[in-house]
């Protein structure tokens, strides 16, 4: 019973889909005929019964209904329904012991002829449809069903049981009342055909004309399948097939008219019986080409519109009233690294991160308006946890009533762009540092020499063992320590342009290592170097990478207070560079792949925090108690200079690396 009254509720879910538009192509006299007809709906399922009326009332029938097999057959004596829908899982009786019943029972004789529609969710296995048929069934309907079926089955049925009707009254008054039914048949809206065991036209009405401009006399006795298109020929052959073994059957075949045009038919096909024996098929076709080209307008529509979304280079997703994803293009999954089957029905908290979410509901919930089309930029992280930055913009998804559905996101990955923007922020505080320091360093050593050398005149004139001389040597000290300041600053204001050779690397870091072994073995740090194989020399100033090696290595033994590694290792990469000046300008560096060393140094030291590794490279930022914070601005401008690359990776508490990419190629 329970899988019985899922399909009936599938059933009822199909059904409503039917709408009294399906019926405006019925012509006035099967419309006056139907509302004279009173079709009994035999079902146990409240909602199959209210969902049948529905689409029966709206298809011009009267309705009643019974809920069992016994309530049904005292309906039908009582109303005398001119057609009963049956189910086939009944309680009291089932649909096959009320059919039985009808056809045996001689008290109910006088509603033996009325016409039985079976419906179940059968498969044709596990029911004989031959013994059904052999007791008087008229049709049999599978489950789940279409409004629209349902109402075209009892339509045929009725049609099949008015031919039937007039044959008996024919066989009893010798065809006296044949044109009665003839031009009913003749004038249809439908084709109506029948044909034989060979599938030979054996009757044709007059719909034939209209379809396909030729005659029916032109076809009598010729194969229906001449008439069909090549391709579906197997299609209506194999239903003719459970036709001849008795069962009806209803499918769709294209048809070829006189002037080669394509014609869509509907068709339902049942047997025709001779003393049990199955002779033909009665056919009625119905002309639905213009429903097929309007169906496949639509899918190539549908075809255009996603072949548009799918192609555009930026990430576009839908979002519907319960914040569930119902869509997610080619460019989403490219820039955030989802698939499309990893987020569609997924709500957004179980994408992203709970701030992500409140971020992007916040503006759900306020979209961009028609007057302000501002770009709204945040920060995601991909399905690879990678933190990247999106510009986005939101709008509403409307329905065709005009009501708002959902909300549309389209998005681009700016992450370059911000990349791009933080290091035209940087060049232009280096910039003014050049500046600032090319003003004023002159105007600044001048007096600090003055200084220095009244220092030392009075230091020779105090007597050696004097108190006051070590006050002279500490202001002589800090005034070599401010030079040493201003040189950074002439060397960062004003850089010598590197003279670049061939080099090997190891040269170089062998010159800067012998420098601060002693202090690494003093602070228990283990160096660990790793060259691939035949890494080839670079071309670079000699002094000034051993400058940027001396303060990588220097800011790694800092960092590393208890100890730990210091890891060079080096290979070669070759790829592009896109670095830009100040002015947002790229550099002219070659358009094609070039070969660079790739020099990783890393630490297992402190680690530098998210915050602190956008400023790294600003002059005067420092995390040192006693850093003047011109280091790695320092480093940066060699590696500008030299046309390479840095990159840093950090992890606070698990340690730090430096990554440079030193041209190989003298371009």
């Amino acid at each position: 019973m329970g899988n019985h009254r899922l399909s009936n509720l599938q059933s009822a879910i199909y059904l409503s889909g039917y709408t009294r538009d399906s019926f405006t192509t019925f012509d006035k006299k099967l419309d006056r005929e139907r509302r004279n007809k009173v079709i009994l709906l035999v079902d146990d399922d409240l909602d199959m019964v209210e969902i049948g009326k529905k689409i029966i009332e709206t298809a011009g029938y009267r309705f009643i209904s019974a809920s069992n097999g016994p309530e049904a057959l005292e309906r039908l004596l009582e109303k005398k329904p001119h057609l009963m829908l049956l189910d086939w899982m009944l309680p009291g009786k089932s649909g096959y012991e009320v059919l039985q019943e009808l056809a045996t029972n001689e008290k109910y004789e006088s509603v033996r002829s009325v016409p039985v529609i079976m419906l179940t969710a059968k498969t044709e296995f596990q029911v004989d449809r031959r013994e059904l048929f052999e007791m008087g069934l008229s049709a049999f309907l599978v489950k789940p069903f279409g409004g629209r079926e349902l109402i075209n089955v009892i339509d045929n049925v009725f049609i099949l049981d008015q031919l039937k009707k007039r044959n008996i009254e024919l066989e009893k008054k010798i065809r006296k009342a044949e044109y009665k039914y003839q031009d009913l048949i003749e004038n249809a809206s439908d084709l109506i055909f029948t044909i034989n065991r060979d599938a030979r036209f054996l009757f044709i009405n007059k719909r034939l004309a209209a379809l396909t401009d030729y005659t029916k006399d032109n076809w009598l006795s010729k194969p229906i399948t001449d008439l069909i298109v090549e391709e579906d020929k197997p299609v209506m052959l194999r239903e003719f097939k459970k036709t001849l073994d008795g069962k009806s059957t209803i499918f769709e075949m294209r048809i070829r008219t006189k002037h080669g045009k394509i014609k869509y038919l509907s068709t339902n096909l049942n047997p025709i019986k001779d003393n049990g024996r199955v002779i033909g098929g009665v056919g009625i076709s119905r002309d639905v080409t213009q429903q097929k080209q309007l169906e496949q307008q639509i899918r190539e529509l549908k075809n255009f519109n996603e072949s548009i979304i799918q192609s555009m280079g930026s990430g576009l997703m839908t979002i519907d009233q319960e914040y569930e994803i119902t869509s997610f293009n080619n460019g989403a999954e490219e820039i955030l690294g989802f698939t499309s089957d990893q987020v569609l029905g997924k709500r957004l908290d179980e994408v992203f991160s709970p701030e992500e979410t409140r971020l992007l509901k916040l503006a759900l919930e306020n979209p961009d308006s028609s007057q302000n089309h501002m770009r709204r930029e945040m920060e995601l992280h991909t399905s690879e946890n990678r933190k990247i930055y999106i510009g986005f913009r939101v709008g509403p998804r409307i329905d065709n009533t005009g009501k708002q559905v959902g909300s549309i996101i389209s998005f681009r990955d700016i992450t370059e762009i911000k990349q791009m923007q933080a290091e035209v922020i940087r060049m232009d505080r280096l910039a003014s540092l050049g500046v600032l320091a090319s003003g004023i360093a002159h105007e600044i050593r001048n007096p600090l020499a003055g200084i220095k050398t009244v220092a030392q005149t009075l230091e020779e004139e105090i007597e050696p063992g004097d108190n006051k001389r070590e006050y002279l040597a500490r202001i002589v000290r800090q005034v070599n320590r401010l030079d040493e300041l201003l040189r950074a600053f002439f060397s960062y204001a004003r850089p010598k342009p590197p003279v670049r050779k061939f080099y090997p690397l190891s040269d170089i870091v062998n010159e800067v290592t012998a420098l601060i072994r002693q202090r690494m073995e003093k602070s228990n740090i283990r160096l660990v170097e790793n060259y691939a194989r035949g890494l080839p020399l670079i071309y670079v100033d000699y002094h000034q990478i051993q400058q940027v090696l001396f303060n990588l290595f220097l800011n790694a033994i800092d960092a590393m207070d208890e100890g730990g590694e210091l890891k060079i290792t080096a290979d070669t990469v070759s790829t592009t560079i896109n670095r830009h000046d100040r002015r947002g300008q790229r550099f002219p560096v070659p358009a094609h792949a070039m070969q660079y060393a790739r020099v990783a140094i890393s630490d297992t030291g402190s680690g530098i925090s998210a915050e602190d590794l956008q400023q790294i490279y600003d002059p005067f930022f420092t995390t040192k108690p006693h850093g003047s914070g011109l280091g790695l601005s320092i480093v940066y401008r060699i590696i500008e200079e030299h046309r390479g690359d840095i990159r840093v990776s950090s992890t606070k508490g698990v340690g730090t690396t430096f990554t440079l990419l030193l041209p190989t190629e003298d371009k």
